[in-house]
């Protein structure tokens, strides 16, 4: 297998894939351009990324170059059941000198049949938190020395930031077209919560706005929550540390697992719900907080940054939406009662 050749031109096809990558807007088009490098710019049999999918721990198959349909046709990949992906996702770099005769492997009958011998799996990884795995197969046993190691894991870090980013870009376009789509206020609630759901990949969500003494938090709206878990009643801020901070700065803020931080106000029905982590954010409306949105982890997860930054200007985004959607009713309240005025003034004047 023909691999770089000289630092020249090693130098070459790093910066070729760093303006490919860079040069999509979109998050497909990261993703055919990372495969086609990886296979056609350094000369191996195939490659295959799969990003995580923490709320059912998972990694879901999103591009691939040189596999047949029969390969993949295995489809999303269970971290629990395979170890190889389990030990790259904690960060560490991966090597199978021949796929074919490694008991670890899953699937090796399927390998031989595809014409695949070795494996270097790198992790794709972003702010220190793997989102996904790389795997790079070679048609002859070969062992990937630490420099093309080295290599292909930048290029993955690289990938890694240009995934989320286009993930961002689209995601909030798609969320924003969806939200002011409606200025039916239930409707937009409604909308807003399922599409940061999908977009964040979270179990369920919540909107909940402040009451008129600003003592308590109502549920306006709720998305993939049981009815018995939102019957537990209102939020007591004095009793919501977490919701009193975000409230208060005006800032998200995250609990990781709520069985073991202070600040969530009803953990047994928390528990029994299945939500391990949840996110809060504010909704502010200028310099006004009138609300929050929660989104729930059936997971203990570590919010990344990235995640956090994009759902607050999503929670922004709603409250704007909001105000807009009420402004909307208040009109058509008055609209409703002018036109009611107006037509009791022609029947007064048709009768006099």
């Amino acid at each position: 297998m023909e691999y770089h050749k000289d630092l020249q031109r090693e130098l070459e096809i790093f910066s070729e894939i760093i303006r490919a990558i860079n040069g999509s807007v979109s998050q497909q088009g990261v993703f055919d351009e990372m495969m086609a490098r990886v296979v056609s710019d350094l000369g191996y049999k195939a490659a295959t990324l799969r990003l995580l999918d923490e709320e059912q721990q998972a990694l879901e198959l999103k591009a691939w170059s040189g596999l047949s349909q029969t390969y993949l046709s295995k489809g999303a990949v269970e971290v629990a059941r395979s170890g190889i992906d389990r030990t790259v996702l904690t960060g560490r770099i991966v090597t199978i000198p021949d796929v074919r005769k490694q008991s670890g492997f899953q699937y090796s009958e399927a390998a031989e049949r595809e014409g695949l011998a070795s494996l270097l799996a790198v992790p794709l990884t972003l702010y220190g938190s793997a989102i996904g795995v790389l795997h790079v197969y070679t048609a002859e046993p070969h062992e990937f020395s630490p420099h093309e190691q080295t290599f292909i894991a930048g290029v993955a870090s690289l990938g890694a930031q240009a995934i989320w980013r286009t993930h961002c870009f689209q995601a909030f376009h798609r969320i924003s077209h969806q939200v002011n789509s409606s200025l039916e206020l239930k409707q937009v609630l409604k909308t807003l919560l399922l599409e940061s759901v999908r977009e964040l990949n979270v179990r369920a969500g919540s909107i909940r706005l402040l009451g008129p003494r600003k003592q308590t938090l109502h549920l306006a709206s709720a998305y993939g929550l049981s009815e018995d878990y939102l019957k537990k009643g209102e939020i007591d801020l004095a009793q919501s540390p977490i919701d009193q901070k975000v409230l208060k700065e005006g800032r998200p803020a995250a609990i990781t697992d709520i069985a073991k931080e202070a600040g969530f106000q009803y953990v047994k029905e928390a528990e029994r719900e299945g939500i391990r982590s949840v996110l809060v954010l504010p909704l502010r409306l200028r310099d006004v907080t009138i609300g929050v949105m929660r989104l729930y982890s059936a997971q203990v997860r570590r919010f990344a940054p990235e995640e956090i930054s994009l759902a607050d200007a999503v929670a922004d985004l709603g409250a704007i939406a909001v105000e807009n959607a009420r402004l909307h009713e208040i009109l058509k309240d008055r609209l409703e009662a002018l036109k009611e005025d107006v037509d009791g003034w022609y029947r007064f004047l048709s009768l006099s």
